[in-house]
This record gives C-alpha cells, sequence and structure tokens, in this order.
C-alpha cells in the first residue's frame, strides 16, 4: 500500500527540499520505489533531478513529477502514486490554495525546523493546519517536526533551546504532533547533491558521507517506527 508523506513549512528556504531528497535516497536504497512531488513554484525540486540527469546522476527507484494545481497533486496520487511504495510532496515555502490539498492527500505532514524563531512560527502553523484539517474532515493525519541544519554552536542559541518546550506546549495544547529526537546536522554534502549530484547515498563513501548516512538512516527508521505509534501524549 503505497504511503504518502508530505514536507510543509510556510517559510520559503526551511530545508523542505533538501528533507525530501534525504528520506527518497535512504528508501530507495531499501528497495522502494519513490515518486516525488514538487509542488512549489520555485522547482528546487524538479530542478535537481533535471541537473541529475544532465550528468548522468539519476538515481534508481526514484521518480519526480511536477504538480502545481490542485487536479493535479491529486491526479499524480491517486494515478502515479499507485505505482509506488512512497510519494512523498514538496510543498510550496509559503502558505497557499495548495497546502490544504497536500495535506489532506498525505498520511504523513513533516516540517524542519532550523534553530529560529520564523522557523518555529512556521512549524507551529503548519501543526494547526494539520490538526485544523483532521477535525474538519475526520482524518487522522500525523504532523512530526525534524530539526535541520544543526550546528554545536547552534545547540547554545535561545531559538534551539526553545524548540522543544514549543513542540511540548503544542501536545499539551492537544495538538496532534511530535519532535522528532534525529536531528539532521548542517553538513556541506546536503548542499553539494543539489548540484546534480543524485542521492546522498550514491556519493562515494567518505567520513563526512558516513556520518551523514548513519544520521539520515536513523531519520528514515524514527518515521516510520513513530508512524506506526497512535499515541501522540508525551512524545514531544
Amino acid at each position: 500500500m503505497t504511503r504518502t508523506y508530505a514536507a510543509v513549512s510556510n517559510k520559503g528556504g526551511a530545508g523542505k527540499t533538501t528533507l525530501v531528497t534525504l528520506l527518497a535516497g535512504e528508501y530507495a536504497l531499501r528497495g522502494e520505489r519513490v515518486l516525488l512531488i514538487d509542488a512549489d513554484n520555485r522547482q528546487n525540486l524538479s530542478g535537481w533531478w533535471t541537473l541529475c540527469a544532465e550528468k548522468s546522476n539519476t538515481p534508481d527507484n526514484i521518480e519526480v513529477t511536477v504538480a502545481s494545481t490542485q487536479r493535479s497533486i491529486e491526479q499524480a496520487i491517486d494515478n502515479l502514486g499507485r505505482a509506488f511504495n512512497v510519494v512523498i510532496i514538496d510543498a510550496p515555502g509559503v502558505d497557499s490554495s495548495l497546502q490544504a490539498t497536500i495535506i489532506r492527500s498525505s498520511e504523513l505532514v513533516i516540517s524542519p525546523i532550523q534553530p529560529a524563531i520564523k522557523e518555529l512560527e512556521a512549524a507551529g502553523q503548519a501543526v494547526a493546519a494539520v490538526n485544523e484539517i483532521n477535525d474538519q474532515l475526520g482524518l487522522n493525519i500525523s504532523h512530526f517536526n525534524v530539526r535541520t541544519r544543526i550546528s554545536v554552536p547552534g545547540r547554545n542559541l535561545e531559538a534551539y533551546r526553545y524548540i522543544k518546550p514549543f513542540v511540548a506546549g503544542l501536545v499539551a495544547a492537544e495538538y496532534r504532533t511530535r519532535l522528532l529526537d534525529t536531528e539532521l546536522f548542517e553538513r556541506n554534502i546536503y548542499r553539494e547533491i543539489q548540484n546534480g549530484l543524485g542521492t546522498l547515498q550514491m556519493q562515494e563513501l567518505t567520513d563526512p558521507v558516513r556520518k551523514a548516512r548513519v544520521e539520515v538512516h536513523a531519520l528514515v527508521d524514527e518515521i516510520e517506527r513513530s508512524r506506526a505509534s497512535t499515541s501522540f501524549e508525551g512524545l514531544a
């Protein structure tokens, strides 16, 4: 059965496209067929895919399609998506009329959070949108937050220290969300693969790449493990 996930944040440059490509590479490495839907008008995801094709770095088990309207998104999921194990949607980086379509079409929404106040606000808006759609339509869509572009010095920032209590406050207010334990650190390789190098999992296994792959492997394990859980109490 196809699983449909979406990367959603109301802030541009939050790291959604990087997150999507990292997840896709890991699922593909595990033998799952992955469809990526680029619904962001900036088309960073499809741009990465075009560069990969030009440089003969197209990854196995992954396909990319562009969908910029409600109808095209629904058609991509309903028609193309049936041939894939996992569909991951790169949502617009700002709130738009497409966001509700993307959320209600997904079983899981993931919001990247960098250690900055605007990032927290955007993640909170995504949580609210998911919960509103759940309430309106009687759905059971899950929402996860993942900390991205983390650095060792950055862990001393007030904004970083506020992420956990911020999500805990949302949970206490009975929003269906959780903060994942796995963090994505700021790594050069995450930026470099956007230049058409394929996926992280295709890179030569240098020490930095090995560390990154361990990180992404752990993130996908946690997503799948947490997705199977139905209780969100106390999981911030």
